[in-house]
């Protein structure tokens, strides 16, 4: 529970996050239907909750809370009262009693969303929803995500929608070398503007090279009462009577239907489980199955967890100073050979059906990222499957994925329309014409090297005429990223001798998550 503290005190033990004096950001506590200016925020030591002074809200800074001046959350770079939302981060926490003005003490584990209202791009406004990830975990949620806030991060990919640039999260994740360079396809919530203009914002926020070789967008006509979704190759479907699951287990033991029933109701199944000795989460769901049914369709909306990046942070760090060589040797390993990696070490989410002999591997999805949910399509043969129902099973590492909804559509497809629109413009950030990389796929990228480079494309299309249709957009596009490090320390070769071995990586992880368990218990008792 978060806590107010007493007048008199003062921090010992917390240390100034001096990157939020750095970006100017403008921290607002969202305490239910109340709002307090959170005044000199201090980080403890141990990076579980932040001293501040509660304070009354400026008028200037109210005009989030009130959705813009004109009641859409559009902001004006000129207007001076309308600017000064484009520095805030709000945290919004369940309704806390103790939370009043004075010096208070915010435990982040209470944080159930952060919104970050970006300044340099604007419009952009990016939500993160934390959830009940446990504890150790959510702290650790938070505290990845203030530092990114207070690093100005920000999305690789918004679009243009209700008059703002929102977030719609990350394009072709785990590509990381140029051999593993691959196609995404990712919906947007997207809106055209005046001119009947559709925009999106391709951009670099964090330590990382992005090169990406073509910018896509696909245009699906359809029915009003019905969806299209993509699978992971871009083959596309329509989903017009998705049923939830009846049930779903976390490793045979642990209730996490409910959890799965809606989209977008900031209610995950965490794959958590900390007790398995292979350190391997399995989800095992079923849905009810017409008699009939051949095919069926698995809707996923689904991220991947931010423990995923501290992991792979640690193991970068392991390399120390040789890992500037070490990615040199990478680029010259086949994409078998890497992927195999990442299946040995249960990273990608395996998915499978039970049929009449047994469990089948239908595919292994690849990482999106954890920005922002994707809602996917998995294709489901059940030619084999002769019962009333269709059991399903996701597997992963430990605590490496985070399911927001699941359900099956058992319809035949019904006729839908795609239209794939190449750009008709694309600039980056100094104005610059970028068309020509993005225009189509040719192996010709667009190299975005440094943070706070944009792409902003533009795409012309015809608006809908027909009242009983909708449209679903798609952005197709191709690409890889490199981080970027600058480790000092000597390469720990006992370390990372470990991840040789199958399966090590999330061993390693859950090893790492009940340390810090342990941790923050020993500092939770010595605070008491």
């Amino acid at each position: 529970m978060a806590s107010q503290l007493k007048r008199n005190s003062t921090s010992t033990t917390g240390s100034a996050i001096d990157s939020l004096r750095l970006a100017e950001r403008y921290f607002i506590l969202r305490n239910g239907g109340d709002a307090y200016y959170m005044k000199n925020p201090v980080l403890s030591s141990d990076q579980t909750s932040i001293e501040c002074t509660l304070d009354t809200v400026p008028f200037y800074h109210q005009v989030y809370l009130q959705k813009g001046t004109t009641g859409n959350k559009k902001y004006s770079q000129s207007n001076v009262l309308e600017s000064s939302v484009l520095n805030e981060v709000h945290f919004h926490i369940p309704p806390d009693k103790t939370a009043l003005p004075g010096p208070y003490k915010l435990q982040l584990d209470q944080v159930q969303k952060i919104e970050v209202i970006e300044k340099d791009r604007k419009r952009t406004t990016s939500s993160y929803v934390i959830g009940a990830l446990g504890y150790t975990l959510g702290v650790l949620a938070v505290v990845t995500i203030i530092v990114a806030a207070t690093k100005s991060s920000c999305p690789f990919v918004s679009a243009y929608t209700n008059g703002s640039f929102s977030l719609q999260g990350e394009i072709y994740g785990g590509a990381i070398y140029p051999q593993m360079a691959r196609h995404d396809y990712m919906p947007l919530k997207m809106q055209p503007l005046n001119d009947g203009s559709l925009q999106v914002k391709i951009s670099n926020e964090l330590h990382e090279k992005q090169y990406t070789d073509m910018a896509e967008l696909w245009i699906v006509t359809h029915d009003k009462n019905s969806k299209v979704l993509a699978d992971e190759k871009g083959n596309l479907y329509n989903v017009s009577d998705p049923k939830p699951a009846t049930s779903c287990l976390l490793n045979r033991k642990k209730d996490m239907t409910a959890a799965l029933t809606n989209a977008d109701d900031n209610y995950l199944m965490y794959m958590d489980d900390s007790t398995a000795l292979n350190a391997t989460n399995e989800a095992t769901l079923h849905f009810n199955k017409p008699a009939a049914a051949k095919k069926g369709k698995l809707i996923l909306s689904l991220k991947n967890s931010y423990f995923l990046d501290l992991l792979y942070g640690e193991l970068a760090k392991g390399f120390g100073s040789y890992y500037s060589t070490y990615i040199i040797q990478q680029r010259k390993k086949p994409v078998a050979e890497l992927l195999q990696w990442t299946k040995d070490q249960q990273i990608p989410l395996e998915v499978s059906v039970k049929t009449i002999s047994g469990w089948k591997k239908i595919t292994d999805i690849t990482t999106i990222g954890p920005l922002a949910t994707r809602q996917i399509v998995v294709p489901v043969d059940l030619s084999e499957n002769i019962e009333t129902f269709t059991a399903i099973k996701l597997s992963s590492g430990f605590m490496f994925w985070e399911i927001d909804y699941a359900a099956m559509d058992f319809t035949e497809d019904n006729n839908f329309t795609v239209q794939k629109l190449a750009p008709s413009e694309a600039t980056d950030e100094l104005d610059k014409n970028v068309l020509p990389y993005l225009a189509k796929e040719d192996a010709i990228y667009l190299s975005q090297p440094a943070i706070g480079n944009v792409a902003t494309i533009v795409y012309k299309a015809s608006p809908l005429t027909d009242a009983t249709k909708s449209r679903t957009y798609i952005l197709h596009s191709k690409g890889y990223y490199e981080h970027i490090r600058d480790f000092k320390n000597p390469p720990n070769v006992a370390f990372l001798n470990q991840f040789k071995k199958a399966n090590a990586f999330p061993m390693f992880g859950v090893s790492l998550y009940k340390k810090m368990a342990a941790q923050n218990n020993l500092s939770l008792t010595a605070s008491h």
